[in-house]
């Protein structure tokens, strides 16, 4: 156990809840400004939305902090004593939600108007979606305050890929942005764009979700779960991601990104990882059944050996 006191490392928390708190503002102003501008002044009441995902914030943040300061008070914290954080998922979904809201509507509207020579222009668009991933690293770690290594590398394990996962799907509205390269894409394609983008903001709920459900590792993961996890970055994720980089790449000639050597290289990783883990799985299920012939053979050469004597 650390040697700080409880009550102060409780305390440190709240630096970082802050500055969570403040990235979502920041965020919110700058995207409903855009569809201030660009659209109607009434854009102005996604303030009332904001303001409940603040809420939410807020209050993941008090549920976190007391299960805290109660687990830093007990001997030994164990499952049946840790509480179960939903806010935690719940606020994130939330957040995903009304931000996903925003993106469709900017980009079946107006982002092909934006101009970049001024500041509130494509450029500080895609920064400002991408603060996302500024506040999934903040928020994550104000949820728990975890010592045990075990505990850290399954929370690591569900969350390492969040912020390049949210990074790559902003960084596929790049071409949205170009009046002539979206007029020359198939029907559908930036529509696909879009889902893609809005699905990548939506799936830290299943990690947070997970991580609730364990209580930040204290339950082990399942591997049904784990094998889930894998498939649904490597090929919920990042294949939609590289497919729909070749399409615009190859057929349509359009500007490529370095993201797509993070799609091949997560698809491969994951990939191999499946592959061995059946291979592994197939040869410990022939040694559990040599052995168990073995133990059913024994009795029996000795059931024959006393009855020879």
């Amino acid at each position: 156990m650390s040697e700080r006191h409880p009550a102060a490392r409780c305390l440190h928390h709240w630096p970082t809840r802050a500055l969570c708190l403040a990235f979502v503002a920041i965020q919110a102003a700058s995207i409903n400004w855009y569809l201030m501008e660009n659209l109607k002044p009434s854009w102005a009441a996604m303030f009332a939305a904001d303001a409940v995902i603040l809420g939410l914030f807020t209050a993941s943040f008090i549920q976190s902090s007391a299960n805290i300061h109660r687990e830093k008070h007990l001997p030994l914290v164990t499952f049946e004593l840790s509480a179960h954080l939903p806010l935690c998922y719940i606020a994130w979904f939330a957040y995903a939600i009304v931000l996903d809201v925003k993106i469709v509507v900017i980009f079946t509207t107006f982002s092909t108007n934006l101009d970049e020579a001024v500041f509130f222009g494509p450029n500080t668009l895609k920064t400002s979606l991408a603060i996302a991933g500024i506040v999934f690293l903040t928020f994550l770690p104000t949820q728990h305050d975890v010592r045990c290594a075990r505990r850290r590398t399954l929370i690591t394990t569900l969350t390492t890929t969040v912020l390049f996962d949210i990074l790559d799907g902003v960084d596929i509205l790049e071409n949205l942005f170009e009046k002539d390269v979206r007029e020359s894409f198939p029907a559908g394609l930036a529509r696909t764009m879009i889902v893609i983008c809005c699905l990548n903001f939506m799936l830290p709920t299943l990690p947070l979700f997970t991580l609730a459900k364990t209580r930040f590792g204290l339950k082990k993961l399942p591997e049904k779960l784990e094998l889930l996890h894998k498939i649904g970055v490597a090929y919920i994720v990042n294949l939609p991601l590289l497919i729909t980089r070749m399409i615009t790449w190859h057929g349509l000639s359009a500007g490529i990104s370095i993201f797509i050597l993070k799609n091949v290289i997560v698809i491969a990783l994951v990939t191999f990882e499946l592959v061995d883990d059946f291979c592994c799985r197939k040869s410990r299920e022939a040694n559990d059944n040599i052995e168990d012939s073995n133990h059913t053979n024994i009795p029996m050469e000795r059931h024959s050996a006393e009855h020879d004597i």
